[in-house]
């Protein structure tokens, strides 16, 4: 076999913890007692086909590595096919090892399900991608799956929280903090009354802790609150967070990426996981706003 598994330095490697997720999966998992070694572009998991020698005995590789949104999925199909391009290539050198990891990866809740599908969306419902987004996120999935490895795909609503900078075409609670700290109007795109499953940044990444931890894992499982927030209510959110800043509200048609409605069933995850999320959505607003206040 390829690689020598001894002696153990990290537990688990995070591909991405420069990223959004994965900086904040590297404080769970170090939250929790777990050793976890971070892997970025500076510092990747493999160079020249070998990996990183202090990665060489972990038990599970959580790949939070992606170059897309939903609007680049759409306008950028090249990098689409970089991204399963390097997971093609790192689940082909995990399945050489003696003792191969169990990868864990994250998908999009909000984006693979869709018609003739209806909100709340489970797990056992067919897949419907809703845009080049989904599609892909769902073609990661079945990468893992046609693996020979332990793997679970995390099927996450729409994230929120700190760290998250405002990004093309994802991101509405980063674009619109943003928008008030510049002092311009605020853009809400779509029917007000359209709804999406809001999930916080820290509940995500108990979620991940709780899939390396698990004894027997489900191979894919949604990671949502279960609960559908309109645009308005998010707004409203939003204002009671910033207050006693004050801003206005610019109002357009839906984009082509957008879903009218989306809200995760998390009956699985709270099953076989024993995760649910925690952080209400006025809460986790502010923080966020506390976050990209002071910075």
């Amino acid at each position: 076999m390829s690689d020598i598994r001894e002696p153990q330095v990290y537990e688990v490697a995070v591909v991405g913890a420069a990223g959004f997720l994965g900086g904040s999966v590297m404080s769970a998992l170090t939250a929790a007692g777990y050793r976890a070694g971070g892997f970025t572009l500076d510092r990747p998991l493999f160079s020249g086909g070998v990996v990183d020698a202090e990665a060489a005995s972990v038990r599970t590789v959580v790949w939070c590595a992606s170059r897309i949104n939903p609007r680049l999925a759409t306008e950028r199909p090249e990098l689409v096919e970089r991204d399963r391009g390097d997971l093609a290539e790192a689940l082909a050198q995990f399945a050489s090892w003696d003792r191969p990891p169990r990868v864990i990866a994250f998908s999009s809740g909000g984006t693979v399900y869709g018609p003739p599908a209806e909100p709340p969306y489970a797990e056992t419902m067919e897949p419907s991608p809703v845009n080049e987004y989904g599609a892909a996120k769902l073609d990661l999935e079945h990468q893992l799956a046609g693996s020979t490895l332990e793997t679970v795909s995390l099927r996450v609503s729409n994230a929120y929280g700190p760290g998250q900078r405002p990004a093309p075409g994802q991101g509405v609670l980063a674009h619109w903090m943003e928008a008030v700290l510049s002092g311009g109007e605020v853009h809400l795109y779509g029917d007000p009354s359209s709804t999406r499953d809001y999930v916080y940044v820290d509940d995500i990444a108990h979620a991940v802790v709780a899939a390396h931890r698990a004894d027997t894992p489900p191979q894919v499982v949604n990671i949502g609150s279960g609960l559908p927030t309109t645009l308005d209510r998010l707004l409203e959110s939003l204002e009671f967070a910033v207050a006693p800043a004050r801003f206005d509200t610019v109002r357009h048609p839906a984009r082509a990426t957008d879903t009218d409605h989306s809200t995760l069933d998390a009956t699985l995850a709270r099953e076989s996981l024993g995760w649910r999320a925690t952080v209400s959505l006025d809460e986790g607003v502010a923080r966020m706003w506390q976050w990209r206040a002071s910075q």
